[in-house]
């Protein structure tokens, strides 16, 4: 499950309850804004949830006073009755929780929505209840129910503007989450404490039987740039229920398939042809939105992003491009993978160790980067890569055949050799729901890969090009942040 309250939280308290003022008061001191949570969910057993949202609204008053006059000037400008204008409020908002919450990656069912205090003008207060199916996640990889929840409400991956927000935020809440009838609590989170300037967030949680209560309170002060929510929220990972239970789920989950070809043609004069061309095949709905996205950002407009993005990192790498292009393909059709075609002609990146050229590159394809807690899709990422040595070079080294398992995790390379042409083949698979302990443990010792060869005799005064890391650090780091901005 993605943090599905960053968006809710948006929508419950950064949109429609800040006003034109933008959290500044008359004398233009910030405002603090005030809101108690919580959330209740009721696990079945087959993994869906009864959830309840209640937020509280209790300062800064005058904003409270300002948005009950809003919602009861209904009653001026039309025959409503106040009764009509909360419904109509109550229905604005049940629209709002469901559109976040779907959007989020929640499946809801007999939403409904209910409000109090707007007459009385004391607070806001807001209950939100649906059924959210599939709510707990069971992974065969380890046989067990995950529950997820999110004690930073959002803001561990909210986009703050460099300014930060200009109030402050302060809030208290509490998730109780009662599992299934026979369920066996395996962790919750632990306690968590950070504090930057004044801004700070601590977390406590306790089980009593089969019921979990974490609590969270996080205070924000204002104009808190982006590395104060980063200090407060960048190292918190402990967000999960994990429980045991007599009885299977059925697993629901994408594919995530890739195939990376690069092509590496070396000339006796020093030169070098690189190719690379990466095709995203699946998720298959994902590649369809990498393509819209690309269709209306521009394809003349992100093909240069990507030709000036591969120019600077080869560039860092310390190459001359003499020539470079980029293609993109497939994007008219829906069942086609997404291809990124790119070649660049390149001088002066060398690497001479020894008496002979060194090229290293990472056959695991920097798959671990990202990884934070364990893999959310099934991967199938292959890499094909050749190199083309011209007449008289002489091949020293190339990586041996690697077959190695880890509990249905796997990495295989294979190298072949056919006169002055080295081709390689490797390929990650991991099961989805691999904790990102057993991906390291698998591929750990297998994040560099060596090809070692001479040129010809004649031309060893020349230079030839090691594109040290482009595999992985290029094309899947700084082309894959860009396509599929993170998922």
């Amino acid at each position: 499950m993605k943090r599905v309250l960053a968006v809710l939280l948006a929508a419950i308290l950064l949109t429609p309850l800040i006003g034109s003022n933008f959290g500044l008061a008359e004398d233009f001191q910030p405002k603090t804004y005030k809101q108690d949570f919580v959330f209740m969910i009721q696990v079945f057993p087959n993994g869906s949830a009864n959830i309840t949202m209640k937020v509280v609204w209790t300062e800064p008053k005058d904003e409270i006073a300002k948005q009950i006059e809003m919602i009861l000037n209904e009653t001026n400008q039309s025959n409503m009755t106040v009764e009509d204008a909360i419904k109509k409020f109550e229905q604005e908002q049940l629209k709002r929780y469901v559109e976040g919450l779907t959007q989020s990656g929640m499946q809801l069912v007999n939403e409904s929505i209910k409000s109090y205090g707007i007459e009385s003008g004391d607070n806001i207060t807001i209950v939100f209840n649906a059924i959210a199916l599939n709510f707990a996640k069971y992974y065969s990889y380890g046989d067990y129910w995950e529950v997820q929840v999110d004690p930073t409400r959002g803001y561990a991956t909210l986009a703050i503007p460099d300014t930060g927000l200009p109030f402050a935020i302060e809030m208290n809440n509490t998730f109780v989450v009662r599992l299934p009838e026979n369920a066996t609590l395996l962790s919750y989170p632990k306690p968590f404490a950070k504090q930057y300037n004044q801004s700070r967030f601590f977390v406590t949680a306790e089980a009593h039987g089969n019921t979990v209560i974490i609590t969270s309170y996080i205070y924000l002060e204002p104009f808190l740039p982006p590395e104060g929510y980063q200090a407060l929220f960048g190292d918190y990972q402990d967000s999960y229920i994990r429980y045991k239970a007599p009885y299977k789920g059925e697993e629901q989950y994408q594919r995530s398939v890739m195939n990376e070809y690069v092509t590496l043609d070396v000339y006796a004069n020093g030169s070098v042809r690189l190719h690379m061309r990466d095709e995203y095949v699946e998720p298959l709905s994902e590649v369809v939105a990498r393509k819209a996205e690309i269709v209306a950002y521009g394809v003349q407009n992100v093909t240069e992003y990507i030709l000036r993005t591969y120019s600077i990192a080869l560039g860092y790498q310390g190459a001359l491009v003499d020539h470079g292009r980029v293609t993109i393909l497939g994007l008219n059709e829906t069942e086609a993978p997404l291809i990124i075609d790119a070649e660049y002609m390149l001088r002066n990146f060398t690497k001479f160790e020894n008496g002979s050229y060194v090229y290293s590159f990472d056959p695991t394809m920097a798959i671990t980067n990202g990884l934070t807690d364990r893999v959310e899709y099934e991967v199938n990422h292959t890499l094909y890569l050749t190199i083309n040595l011209p007449e008289g070079s002489e091949i020293l080294e190339v990586p041996e055949n690697i077959s190695e398992d880890l509990n249905g995790n796997r990495f295989t390379l294979t190298t072949v050799v056919q006169g002055n042409t080295i081709k390689i083949t490797s390929n990650v698979f991991l099961r989805y729901g691999a904790p990102v302990e057993d991906v390291k443990a698998l591929l750990a010792n297998y994040t560099t890969a060596t090809v070692r060869y001479t040129l010809p005799e004649e031309k060893k005064g020349l230079s030839t090009v090691q594109i040290a890391g482009i595999v992985g650090a290029l094309v899947l780091i700084g082309l894959a942040i860009f396509i599929w901005k993170k998922r």
